[in-house]
């Protein structure tokens, strides 16, 4: 059985930047007072601390930016690395020639790009739009994957400027520094813990090729899960 379990947030632990359900919530603290938790997620500090029950404050770790921010259980950073603004440059530069390409009416043109620090978030009709909508919109990344497929010399590019890109969630693109992904900071974590991979598991909604779980595998054992319901069901039966 892992002693330290890491999370995706958005449709693993919780709805889309959502709350955490109270019947899940009391699973997952009785869950962190059990094992090493640790949520990692492309959203900020601020979102984990908003969806997950203020009951578990202070008993987990967080992967903020798909790790690139890291924190401490009390909430003290453990690293942080940023994009330089030249590298900021040129990712909003290629959103706005997405956006131009795949124009979209949006109910709010402040919701469409977030700069999270260490992370770009680029959500195709807002980060805060009704779950429902994001949800129905691009089921398995299908439509951003053609999307980023027509630009191969435009990605090609960020890559050679020390950026990579992956869809995320039910709407975003995330951009963040090269090779600084979930697999490369949860192994980072691991080594500073000085935890066994083998006593780790990671459970996700996107372990799919070309998904931003994906490089979690290989790096230690994953589960699949479809949505936060089914997590919990995982909890319930496999871990506590």
């Amino acid at each position: 059985m892992p002693k330290h379990v890491f999370f995706d947030l958005d449709n693993t632990l919780t709805p889309s930047r959502q709350p955490m359900q109270p019947h899940h919530g009391e699973l997952f603290v009785e869950l962190c007072k059990q094992k090493d938790v640790i949520g990692v997620s492309g959203q900020e500090l601020a979102s984990f601390r908003s969806q997950l029950p203020k009951a578990a404050e202070g008993r987990y770790y967080v992967l903020a930016q798909v790790g690139n921010h890291a924190y401490d259980k009390n909430g003290d950073t453990l690293w942080e690395e940023r994009p330089s603004e030249e590298q900021t440059r040129l990712v909003l530069d290629f959103i706005a020639l997405l956006r131009k390409t795949y124009p979209r009416e949006v109910r709010d043109e402040n919701d469409i790009v977030e700069l999270r620090g260490s992370l770009i978030g680029y959500s195709l009709i807002g980060h805060h739009e009704d779950p429902k909508k994001k949800a129905a919109l691009d089921p398995g990344s299908v439509e951003r994957k053609k999307m980023l497929a027509g630009f191969p010399e435009e990605v090609k590019r960020l890559h050679a400027a020390g950026i990579d890109l992956t869809p995320a969630g039910t709407t975003t693109i995330e951009f963040f520094l090269a090779g600084r992904n979930k697999g490369f900071n949860i192994l980072r974590l691991i080594d500073l813990k000085k935890w066994s991979k083998e006593d780790c598991l990671y459970v996700g909604d996107e372990l799919e090729p070309g998904r931003n779980d994906e490089s979690v595998i290989g790096v230690i054992p994953t589960h699949a899960v479809k949505d936060h319901n089914e997590t919990f069901d995982f909890v319930k039966a496999n871990l506590l």
